[in-house]
Parts: C-alpha cells; structure tokens; sequence
C-alpha cells in the first residue's frame, strides 16, 4: 500500500506541474553539500580517497641540536609515503620559528592548518598585548613568515602578520622590552654594533618612529613598566633623557621628558625586570630585580612610584632574572641559590609583598630561571631547568595557583632559555603565546636518523636511534642502506655502514663489517649490486677494499667490483656498464695517477679511462648526477688538467665524450650536492656565496639543463644544502641552513622553487 501512495503522489505533482526535491549530492560541486563536506574535510583532515578535493595539511618538521658539530640533514629518500632523512642531529620538531601558539591544557603547538605558523627568523625576547586580540613582538629578528621584519612587528588575530605596521629597518636593534600606551609603542633593548642603549616610541598602527623621544640611554633598556601616568625605566644605563641616572629612570607619558626628580639611589649594576604592584596595604609598589645594589639592599628592591625606596628586602645570593604578584606572594626567578640572607631557596621563591620574608623556598627547580609570567592563575617559568617539584620539564614549565602544583603543561623545547628569557601572553581560550630564543617546540628524541609521515610532516614512532651521523641513505626495494661515522645502531654495533628492513626500520642481522674509524659517504645501486664509498675503508668483510667496495644485492656478499682507491670515494654513479667514481684520491688500481674522477667497470673496478687517462680535476669531486646525456659534477677543484678552469662544476657530455665550454655555472666555493630532475632541474647546494657571481644564490641554485639557463630565483636560505628529493610535486631539500624561503627552517625544506 506505501509504495501506491508514494507513486499516486509523484504523478499528482508531476501532473499539476509541481517539480520534486532535488536528491542533495556531495560529489556535485555546484550544490551546497559539495561545498559544505569540503568544508569538514578540510577542518577536520580527512584524506581519505573521496570525489571531495584534498587539502596538504602537512607540517614539515625539521632536525635540531646536534650532539657535536653543525646540525644538518645530510640525506634524504623515501618509502611509501614516509619521507626518510639522516643527518647529524638530536631532535626533530616542527619548524614554528621563535614564537609560538601554544595549549595550556598540555604545552601542544597550534595546528599550523588552524594557526599559521609565524616561521620568526631570529630569537624573540619579549611579547605583549594589543588590546585587540593580537600581539608585538620584539627581538632580534629579520623575518617573520616570509615577510622582512626588524626586531618588533604586529601579528593580528588569527595568526598573521599585521603588514600594514612596519618600523624602520636596523638589523643593529635587539629589543628587550615592549609596552602599550594609548597610540605609542615604546620599544627598548640595546644597539648591538656599538652595545649602547635603545628606547624609541613607535605608532602602534604603522610602526613609524616618533622622533620627537630621545631619551638616548647610554647602555641597555632591559624593562619598562607603566602606572598609567608615567612610563618606568630599567636596564645597565647610567645616563639617560640627559641626566645621570642609575639603572632606573621616570618618564612623563604625556610631556615623553624625564622626570629629573625621581631617584632611588641606585650605585650601580644591572636592573633586569620591573613589576607594578602593590604591598601589603594595597600601595603601588615598583618592585626591580637584576644585579641592582644600593646602600643597604641589593638584587631585589621595590620603591614607591617617587622613587622612595621601601624596606622590601629578600636579600637574594645572586642575581634575580624575573618577578611577578600573585595576591601578597611576589615570585622571584634566577640564578641565586639563598634568600632572607642564608636559607636555601634554589632558583624559584616566593616571598611576602610587604617584607621580602621568604614563603615558599623549595620548587625542587633543578637549574636557573630566566622569566616568569603569571595568567590568571598559572604561573609559567622558564630557563635552563629540566625539573620542577621532581617532574621533567624541559625549559619551560607551569604552576597552578594557589596550590602551587605542577600542571600538564609540557612544550618540551629542544634548549634553554637565557634572560631575556620569553615573552608570555595569553591568546584567550586556552592558549599562550610563546616567545624565545629556540625556532621549535614539541620536540622529540632522533638521533641522527628519522622517519616522517608525507601526509603530516611528523615522525612516526618506532626508528632506530643512530650513535653518530649519517651521510648517505639508498633504498633498494625493502632494504634501506645506511651510510656515515655511527658505531652503534639501537643497540646493535654497526661500524660506518648498516641495512635496515622495511617496513618496519628493523636493523638487518646482516652484518657488514668495517674495520677502523671510516666514514661511508655515498652509496648507489645497479640492478645487481650496490656501491658503497667512504673516507678511510681499508678492509670489508676481512676483504682488503680500499675507498671503496660493492656487495651482491643477492645474499649481499661483498662482491669482486674493487677500484682499489688511494683516498675516499665521495659520490659514485652508474651509468649503462660503468661507474663514475668521484672522490678525493690519487689513484685507481694502483696506479698513482688517476686523480679524483674516472669510470671504471662495473663488475671488475678496472679504469676505462673515460673522461680522461691524462686530464682530471685538480681537487675532489663531491657530487654528480646524470641528466640526459650529461654528468653534472662538482666539488672543490678549480681546473680540470689543461682543459682548463672550471670553478668547482663541470658538465662532461656522454655523447662527445667531452666535458662543455665554455662552462655554464661556477662557483665561488665548494660544491656539495648536484641533483637532476625529470622537469630539467638541476638543484646545486654548497658553501658558495654565488653562482655565476650572482650573491642571490647563496648556498643553493637551480639550473635547467634543457635551456641552459640559471635561475634568478632565490631560495632565502643562509646555510649549505647537502641533499635533496622530488616526491609528489614538491622537491625537499635538506642541509645545514636554519633559514630557508626566509622562514625558519630547521635543515629541511618542501619547495616548489617558486616562492
């Protein structure tokens, strides 16, 4: 009977000329369902297959804090969908910059898809309200995402820079301080090419100066603080708005004059941090802590708003970083280790606002405290601690209020804070806004050696930690070969050389071994052996192979391919029955000749004599990379025999059998990594300042090998790249650099070479 009523009603309207509901469909884009689901899908981070678009959500993480020398991604390959990287570092961490969106609830960094990232280049001491919503930051910064910024700049809610607010460019300026008053910012610090001091009033909208205040102190502003009326002064200054005055000094916020009257007979050393509260009686107090002495109190001090001292006196041991009020508690953070004149108080107090008489003496904080920041009712401490109340806390930590408990919040940063140590704000609804010295947050232990998901850019969990660097990485269907200076991989004694099986990273209970120190650098595969390079490889598998060896992709024997080298092999390629061996030698098959470059044979290692039996580079070769009939090399030479000079680069074409002049690219400096792509790029990283004498390719340039034509695009990255990859449309680079596309960037980058 219901199938009868519902056709009977079909045919009513559709004989009235009534039309029937649209079906919704999610896989038309022209319907609100369409565009409701992608709305979902992209909030929500679904990648799952689907007729809706996709969205690349991921946040490339970077490696930081080397155990010894510069950290770095040395190389980089892939499986899957995982991206695999060695280096030589200690943590991996998303590259957020210097300051950070975080949640109080645990420490957790915003979701760069939810809150950009900021990418600060430089170190972020101080942060403050706007009043609105949003924030200004100061420091000793260039960058902030993407966008050139000097030491202070204006992020508005949601997360971006405020492009409209721009204060004029001093890379000198460092600043310390920042506060809001009516339509002025006034910024203080210290000039870092002659250390004197730095106060300048800003327009809060444009960042332009005002260069009607010149208060001109003579050594650093490090605080200010404010009572509504009048604008306070802390720092090193002995001289400041043309009057001596010691550490501390009174402004008028309506005339921007000193207040010459005001004193508090100071004799000398550092005031570090001001707070405007109030003792016991409810009376405005100025509490100053640093290195300050006067005639009868020293480090810690408070004064009445005309500069009469108070009998406040905590009498710390040393130096006071920070302090903040929370009811009749003042809480002081730093380097001494006593108060009240002897009783134990390592680091973190709590004293009585009226008396200085010590409260709270034992935080179990286990080293120095570079700032404290009280919100409501948490109090946020950092330095170089690792333990507050005997739980882990890398750095930065939380208190409860009043119970004084240790809460959940755990950024876990990667180094310590030093004064000035962060700026601490609330972001409202759960979240703090960081800043410091570090350009990462939310790390996680990877020594040398890491996995990361394509999709998220997080590591995955479960790889083996590596003991020293790693210099070369190959993949060979389920085997990943390993190749640098580590000893010891989780556990198990690998010297220079390893096999790990996929897909878990399981080290392979097959065992090459090296004997000595040496170091594998490069390693490559045909389809039935792999190659393998180094610096000192004298004896592999009790077999005597010199700079370098091969086993049999079968069993993984050490097979019969010995060149014999007298030095490193540093960069092997396979081409048809030959390999080009690069390196820093002085002979092949003993012949004491061959220097530096030469295919030999691929199953025996005996020389071809190809490119030259008399012509090679003057110095090592590094690098190579076939494109098309071409071998791009490159290194550290300057000539190649009496061909002639070739800055550290050549092209050796296959097909006349002779390397190209005149010589397309040089370089000011070495070359260490040359790779070629299917689109004709050809990707160039090294120590060079410049390509072709062009500075805008500093450490890293780009070459098209089917126009023969270097690129005018600059990378904005400050430091060497060793290694790269192509992966789904994007190329990712890897090396030394902490800066890349001018965003902090710590040693890996996904770019398109275009922005």
């Amino acid at each position: 009977m219901r199938k009868i009523l519902i056709v009977y009603s079909l045919s009513i309207g559709l004989a009235f000329g009534c039309k029937p509901a649209e079906l919704s469909n999610t896989c038309d884009a022209k319907t609100k369902e369409y565009f409701q689901a992608t709305v979902v899908r992209f909030l929500t981070g679904d990648r799952s297959p689907s007729c809706l678009p996709s969205f690349d959500f991921q946040e490339l993480w970077g490696v930081y804090m080397a155990p010894s020398g510069t950290t770095s991604v040395n190389a980089i390959t892939s499986y899957n969908d995982q991206i695999i990287i060695g280096g030589n570092f200690q943590y991996v961490g998303p590259s957020t910059g210097s300051v950070v969106y975080l949640e109080t609830s645990n420490g957790k960094v915003l979701s760069n898809r939810n809150c950009p990232y900021l990418k600060v280049v430089g170190s972020t001491g101080i942060a403050i309200s706007d009043g609105g919503g949003g924030f200004y930051i100061g420091g000793e910064f260039y960058a902030v995402q993407g966008v050139e910024r000097s030491s202070v700049a204006h992020i508005l809610p949601g997360c971006v820079l405020d492009r409209n607010f721009n204060v004029p460019k001093n890379n000198s300026i460092s600043i310390y301080t920042l506060l809001l008053a009516g339509d002025s910012l006034y910024a203080g610090g210290y000039n870092t090419s002659d250390n004197s001091g730095y106060l300048v009033r800003h327009n809060r909208y444009t960042g332009a100066l005002d260069n009607s205040f010149t208060p001109n102190p003579n050594l650093l502003v490090s605080d200010l603080e404010t009572d509504g009326d009048s604008l306070y002064v802390c720092g090193d200054f002995t001289n400041i708005g043309g009057y001596t005055k010691n550490s501390l000094a009174k402004f008028s916020l309506s005339t921007g004059l000193i207040v010459s009257s005001f004193t508090t007979t100071i004799t000398g050393s550092s005031c570090l941090d001001l707070y405007y509260g109030t003792d016991s009686n409810g009376s405005p107090n100025i509490y100053a802590v640093g290195d300050l002495t006067t005639p009868t109190f020293s480090r810690a001090i408070s004064f009445y708003p005309d500069g009469t001292l108070t009998t406040w006196n905590p009498a710390p041991n040393a130096k006071v970083n920070s302090i903040q009020q929370y009811n009749n508690r003042l809480y002081l953070g730093g380097d001494f280790t006593t108060i009240n004149g002897g009783t134990s108080a390592p680091n973190l107090v709590s004293v009585n606002n009226s008396t200085g008489t010590a409260i709270t003496t034992n935080y179990g904080v286990n080293d120095v405290v570079a700032t404290l920041q009280i919100i409501e009712n948490t109090l946020y401490l950092t330095g170089s601690f690792t333990q507050v109340k005997s739980v882990p806390r890398n750095y930065a930590a939380a208190l409860s209020l009043p119970d004084e408990s240790v809460t959940a919040f755990d950024p876990a940063y990667d180094g310590s804070f030093n004064n000035p140590g962060s700026g601490i704000v609330s972001a409202g609804n759960g979240v703090v806004l960081f800043t410091s010295s570090r350009s990462t947050v939310n790390v996680k232990a990877r020594n040398h050696f890491a996995v990361l998901d394509e999709v998220t850019g997080a590591p995955i969990e479960g790889t083996p930690n590596f003991d020293y660097s790693i210099k070369a990485l190959h993949r060979v269907g389920n085997r990943l070969f390993a190749g640098g200076s580590f000893t010891n991989i989780a556990g198990q004694g690998r010297n220079a050389f390893a096999i790990l099986d996929l897909p878990n990273y399981q080290v392979s209970p097959i065992n090459t071994v090296l004997t000595g120190s040496p170091e594998i650098r490069t390693i490559t595969s045909d389809e039935s052996q792999v190659y393998v390079g180094g610096a000192s490889v004298a004896n592999v598998n009790a077999l005597t192979r010199n700079g370098a060896f091969a086993l049999n992709l079968g069993d993984l024997s050490v097979s019969g391919w010995n060149p014999n080298l007298n030095g490193s092999g540093e960069s092997f390629l396979v081409v048809a029955d030959v390999v080009f061996l690069g390196g820093l030698y002085s002979g092949i098959n003993g012949d004491g000749v061959t220097t530096s470059y030469q295919a030999v044979d691929k199953i025996t290692g005996t020389k071809r004599g190809i490119p030259s039996t008399t012509n090679f580079p003057s110095s090592g070769v590094y690098t190579q990379t076939l494109s098309g009939s071409k071998i791009f090399l490159g290194g550290q030479f300057a000539t190649i025999g009496s061909i002639g000079t070739f800055n550290n680069f050549a092209i050796y074409n296959l097909a006349t059998q002779s390397y190209e002049q005149p010589n397309p690219v040089y370089s000011d400096n070495i070359i260490y990594h040359i790779a070629a792509y299917p689109d004709g790029n050809v990707l160039i990283g090294g120590s060079f300042t410049g390509l072709n004498g062009a500075t805008d390719n500093y450490s890293f340039g780009v070459f098209n090998s089917n126009t023969n034509v270097l690129s005018s695009w600059n990378g904005g990255i400050n430091d060497v790249v060793y290694t790269s990859m192509y992966k789904n449309g994007r190329y990712y680079l890897g090396g030394a650099f902490t800066i890349a596309l001018r965003k902090s960037n710590g040693g890996l980058v996904r770019t398109n070479l275009n922005e």
